[in-house]
C-alpha cells in the first residue's frame, strides 16, 4: 500500500518526465509546426490555459506543504512535553523523600508529593501515546516531499511557456553562403 509520502513523490517523478518530454527536440517543434500551420495563436492560448492549471495546481501544493511543514514542527515541539511532566512526576518523588527525611512533621507533605506523582506519571504517559499519533498524522501529510513537487511544478510550467517560443529556422550547412567554398 502506497503512503502518502510515496504518493506525492510519485507525482512529483510524474511532473519532472514531463516537464523533460516537453523539453526533447522533438518536442520543441511544436512551436515551429504550429508556425508552420498558422496555428500559433491557438498554442499559444492552450499553454496559457494549462499554464493557469499548473498556477492553480502550484497554489494548493503551497499551503498544503506549510501546514505538513507546521504539523511537523508542532509534533516534535509536543515530542518534549511527556518528558517534561515525567521529570515533574519524579520532582514530585523527590521533594516527598526530600520531605519525609527532614523529620520536623512534614509527614502529611511528603505523602501528598507521593500521591501526585502517580498521576503525574499518567498523564507523562497519555501525552506520550499522543505524541505518537501526532507524529503518524503527520507522517500522512508528507513533509519532506512537498518541495519536490512544487519544483517539478515550476518546472513543468517553464517548460511549457518555452513552447510558445518557436525556434529560429536552422538552415542546412549547404544552403549556407560559403560553405562551399570552406569545404576544400
Amino acid at each position: 500500500m502506497s503512503s502518502a509520502a510515496d504518493i506525492v513523490r510519485d507525482l512529483a517523478a510524474l511532473v519532472h518526465a514531463l516537464a523533460a518530454l516537453l523539453e526533447t527536440k522533438t518536442a520543441r517543434e511544436i512551436p515551429n509546426i504550429a508556425r508552420d500551420l498558422g496555428a500559433q495563436p491557438q498554442l499559444v492560448q492552450g499553454v496559457d490555459a494549462l499554464g493557469r492549471v499548473l498556477g492553480e495546481i502550484r497554489a494548493g501544493a503551497v499551503p498544503l506543504r506549510r501546514t505538513a511543514l507546521d504539523a511537523d514542527a508542532l509534533a516534535a515541539l509536543l515530542g518534549c512535553v511527556p518528558t517534561f511532566v515525567g521529570g515533574i512526576g519524579d520532582a514530585a518523588d523527590a521533594s516527598g523523600d526530600w520531605l519525609a527525611r527532614l523529620g520536623i512533621g512534614l509527614g502529611d507533605a511528603s505523602g501528598a508529593a507521593r500521591q501526585v506523582s502517580g498521576p503525574i506519571r499518567q498523564v507523562s504517559g497519555v501525552l506520550d501515546m499522543g505524541v505518537d499519533i501526532a507524529e503518524g498524522a503527520v507522517s500522512l501529510l508528507a513533509p519532506a516531499e512537498w518541495r519536490g513537487l512544487i519544483t517539478a511544478l515550476d518546472h513543468l510550467s517553464e517548460s511549457l511557456k518555452a513552447l510558445k517560443t518557436p525556434a529560429p529556422p536552422t538552415t542546412p550547412a549547404s544552403a549556407t553562403p560559403g560553405a562551399a567554398l570552406s569545404g576544400g
